[in-house]
Formats: structure tokens, sequence, C-alpha cells
């Protein structure tokens, strides 16, 4: 009995021992594949930590790049926005801007009138050759202007003083061009006509500007006000022609068109004429004009105006007398005018600007100031005026600005005698 639980226990051993022998290997095989794993998984952590590290490095980087730039831009900004404009303050506080041009001035006139710019209404007539082939020069176009404001809340007030050297009988001493003060919507002073608009002007060399058009600068009490962000109106009492009794009254309404595309408007004059030499005797002189202008492309832009007037010789340019009259008689006979410019500007370059343009104006024919001028054979008085010019405008530099243009126009008068004129002119411009 003992043998056999001896060979039975031996057996066993046997099997365990063998066992043993076969799965050790297993074990121990298993037991490296875990401390591989646990290297591998060590190794990714740390690679893991590495990649982290980096990607927080760069972030950081690239936000203190980006905090650096933001700043600088903002430096820069603010650097930009403390640079003060070129303005002097007055002892009450006001700041004053300067302003103006050196303007030179020379032509050449094939045939004209007696100066060196325009005056479409005087041309020679044919038959006179007084005024052929001549050259003038001038600087007495350079302008200087003071711009006024003055910082008070709720009551802003502003002004403007600006002369040239266009004034007196010969055109060579100083000229008032504007004068004037803004309180609230009033204006005091004198500045251009609200009858006129010189945003429809076409662009002219010729410093006496283009026919069919109004530049008159005169006294006067204006209103203006705002009846939405792109509307205006102009409500003014103005000096009109010194015979008359009451100022002239204009008005003016005026709509300009989203992202600076143009502007138009429509305008009107009422006023009394009287002349003291006929006893006081008076007229109702009224006027009204309409004018746009619109930007095509940014770089072509066109331009018209029209007007018609009765009775009126001051606020257009190269009109007739206001008024005649018959020989011992107090009556007094108004003159009826058209007149319109219709002009096209091309910005070839950004330095080079061109302008053609067309301008003219045309008396009633049919009434009794007609009538009058072509019975006293009056060649003083037109029955009508036209005009075209071509220019280029050259500017290497933002201040300086270099010109030449050529103006062709003719005048005939109520007697049926015509006069011609061609001239052809440079411009330099410096401005300040």
């Amino acid at each position: 009995m003992m043998k056999i639980m001896f060979k039975k226990s031996v057996n066993d051993f046997k099997k365990v021992f063998l066992s043993v022998l076969v799965f050790s290997p297993v074990m121990v095989h298993a037991e490296n594949i875990d401390d591989e794993v646990k290297e591998l998984r060590a190794e990714i952590l740390e690679l893991k930590k590495i990649v982290q590290q980096q990607s927080f490095d760069s972030k950081k980087s690239i936000d203190t790049i980006s905090t650096q730039s933001d700043k600088l831009q903002a430096d820069t900004t603010q650097t930009q926005k403390l640079i003060p404009a070129p303005v002097f303050v007055t002892k009450s506080g006001s700041s004053v801007k300067l302003y103006g041009f050196i303007r030179g001035d020379a032509s050449y006139q094939f045939k004209g009138g007696n100066g060196i710019f325009n005056r479409i209404n005087k041309v020679e007539l044919e038959g006179s050759n007084k005024n052929e082939d001549r050259f003038y020069s001038t600087v007495t176009t350079s302008r200087l202007g003071l711009d006024f404001k003055s910082e008070q809340k709720d009551q802003p007030v502003s002004g403007k003083l600006e002369i040239d050297f266009r004034g007196g009988s010969n055109n060579d001493t100083v000229r008032i061009r504007h004068a004037y003060l803004n309180y609230k919507n009033l204006l005091i002073g004198q500045t251009t006509s609200s009858f006129l608009d010189t945003d429809n002007n076409p662009a002219m060399l010729d410093f006496g500007s283009p026919l069919g058009i109004g530049t008159k600068r005169t006294p006067m009490l204006r209103y203006a006000d705002n009846l939405n962000a792109q509307t205006k109106f102009f409500l003014g009492l103005e000096q009109g022609q010194t015979d008359n009794r009451l100022p002239s009254f204009t008005s003016k309404l005026k709509y300009s068109l989203l992202d600076d595309k143009g502007s138009a408007s429509i305008r009107g004059l009422a006023q009394e004429v009287r002349s003291r030499e006929l006893d006081n005797a008076t007229e109702f002189s009224w006027g009204i004009g309409i004018g746009a202008n619109y930007k095509i492309t940014n770089d072509l832009e066109v331009n018209a105006d029209y007007s018609h007037v009765k009775g009126d010789s001051t606020f257009l340019l190269y009109t007739n007398a206001a008024y005649n009259s018959e020989q011992n008689q107090n009556a007094i006979n108004l003159n009826e005018f058209d007149a319109f410019s219709v002009g096209l500007s091309y910005q070839i370059n950004p330095k080079l600007l061109g302008t053609i343009a067309y301008g003219a104006m045309f008396s009633d024919d049919s009434n009794k100031f007609a009538e009058i001028a072509k019975n006293d054979a009056d060649t003083s008085q037109n029955k009508e005026l036209q005009q075209a010019w071509i220019n280029l405008m050259y500017s290497p530099i933002a201040p300086l600005t270099f010109g030449v243009e050529y103006i062709y126009g003719e005048r005939e008068t109520f007697t049926g005698e015509k006069g011609k004129d061609s001239r052809l002119s440079t411009m330099v411009k410096y401005n300040f």
C-alpha cells in the first residue's frame, strides 16, 4: 500500500515538474512582454509631455509675437494720431489754420479779349486785331487764407478769411475773397452766393472761370441746416446790385450721394431791380438753377449745371446788363437768358488729370431788351456766347501742379457781329 502511494506521488511530482518546465519559458516571456509594454507606455507618456510642452511654447511664442505686433500697430496708430495739425492758437483760444498756394500763369492769346484770363463776353469782333498774338503772365492769382475755429460746447464758432491779389482796376492789388463767421446755423459775412453751386463746375485752368456758371462772392446773412444725413438747405439775404433797395433772396437745396459719388442741387433767386437814373423804376428779377456732379467710376466724373435768369448781371459770369431802357422812357426792360456748362474729367493716372468741357449763354432775342440792343447797335450786349476747353493737370508730387489748357470760344451780338477767342494757357501751382 505504501509502495503504491509512493509511486503515485512520484508520478504527480513528475507531472508538476514537467508542467513547470513547459510553462516557465512562457511565463518568463510573458513577464518580459509586460516589462516592454511598461517601458513603451513610459516612452509614449514622455513623448506626449514633450509634444505638449513644444505646443505650449509654440502657442506662447505666437501669442507673444501677436501681442507685440498688436502693440506695435497700436503704438504706430497712436503716434499717427498724436501728430498735431499745423495750427496756431490765438489769445482767445481759437485755433487758426493757414492755407493757400503760390501760383504763376502764362498765356499766349491768338485772338481774344484785353487781358490774360477769360473775357469771352468782350472778345474783339471781326475786323479788329488789336488783341491778336499777345503774351501774358501773372502771379496775382496766388492765394492766402486762414480758417478759424473756437471749441465751445454746444456753441461752435468758426470763420474764414481769404485773399488774393486780383483787386483794383488793374487786377494787381489785395482783394478779399472770403471773410465770414459761422455761429451755429448762421453765416455772416462774404462768401460764394447760395444761388450758385461750384461743385458742379467743370475743371478749368483759366482763373477767370468757365462760361455758363457763377462764382460771385457777396456779403450775406445765411441760414443753413440739414433735413437729413444727405440733404441740406440754405436760405440767404445777399447783396445784389448796388442800386437795389432790398437784398437779394437766395435759396438752395443740396443732396449728397452716398460713398462720395457726387451731389445735386436746385437753387432759386428773387430780387428787386431798381434804376436810380430812371426815376427809381423797379422790376421783379428772378432765377432758377439746377446742377449735378457724379463719379461714373473712381476715375471718371461728369459735371453739369443749368440756370435761367431774368433781370440780373451779377450772379452768373459773362452775362449782359440786367436791363436797358428806351431814350426818354422810365421803363426797365429786363434781360433774360439761359446759361449752362457740362464737363467730363478723367483721372488718367494718379498724377495726371484731363478735362474736356463746354459752356454757353443764350439770351432771349425776341424781347424788348434785345430790340433796344439792336436798335442802338449795342455791341457790348451778346445774343449768345459759346466756349469749349480741354486741359491736362500734372502733379508729380502732392503739393505741386502743372497745367496746360487750350480754349476756343465765340460770341455773337444782337446785331449779328461775331468775335473769336483762341488761347493757350499754362500754370504752375504750389499748395501749402
